[in-house]
């Protein structure tokens, strides 16, 4: 009977293990695969973001609405979060009633329901907290610099505030500061921006209009009236 030598091992065997006959094989992983596995997130959010600037209202909008789409794609009773968004406030689950006259049955009914408000409401809170770093990842490093250096910061990272950490961007974006003092100067910008406007090469008359639209509320947010003037010119001097 014909032996194999060390030098002829039979092929297929390679990493067989001995005992009873059965022969397990090891699985390998590459760690060079497993560092380079894409950020979903960053994938996600390519092309949005706050800015500040004359697009920076339009691009807002279109944040603001992908964060919804986010949020319900990625947390638990995330539509709850995006009508939070999409209000620019926290709008709670409507709180159901018992009437005076109930039954049994409907008191019962009535306690399951306030049971899973409960929970929903929790589950509201946790969603808005880790909303916040989401919102601070999507800010450019002019809005960031901003809003860190506010006043209201410490207490909006101490709360993980996502709704009054995205009023404090959207005055940013909208008026360019957040004191007060520089309302002036943000209401001449907006207005040069919106007479300086003009439709781009190769931008679609949606897009135009969208980014106009975004400028027109840039203005009602700084109560800029627009319009022509019914009275004689002399009493502009």
């Amino acid at each position: 009977m014909k032996k194999h030598s060390e030098d002829e091992k039979p092929q297929g065997t390679e990493g067989a293990q001995s005992g009873h006959g059965k022969q397990g094989f090891k699985k390998k992983h590459n760690n060079k695969q497993r560092g380079q596995e894409p950020n979903t997130a960053g994938k996600f959010f390519k092309g949005f973001g706050f800015i500040m600037g004359p697009h920076g209202p339009e691009m807002y909008q279109k944040t603001v609405h992908k964060v919804g789409l986010y949020a319900s794609m990625q947390f638990k009773n995330g539509s709850d979060v995006t009508i939070c968004l999409l209000e620019e406030k926290l709008v709670k689950p409507e709180v159901p009633v018992l009437e005076e006259e109930h039954t049994a049955h409907e008191k019962c009914v009535w306690e399951y329901r306030m049971n899973d408000l409960m929970k929903t409401e929790k589950q509201l809170e946790g969603n808005l907290w880790n909303l916040f770093m989401v919102l601070m990842s999507l800010c450019d490093s002019t809005i960031k610099n901003k809003i860190e250096n506010t006043s209201e910061y410490p207490k909006l990272m101490k709360r993980l505030d996502s709704l009054g950490l995205l009023s404090v961007i959207k005055k940013l974006v909208y008026t360019g500061s957040t004191n007060e003092y520089d309302v002036r100067h943000n209401k001449a910008t907006a207005l040069l921006n919106l007479m300086n406007l003009h439709q781009e090469k190769f931008q679609t008359i949606q897009e135009f209009r969208d980014q106009y639209l975004a400028m027109k509320k840039v203005c009602d947010v700084l109560d800029l009236h627009i319009g022509r003037c019914e009275t004689d010119a002399k009493d502009l001097l």
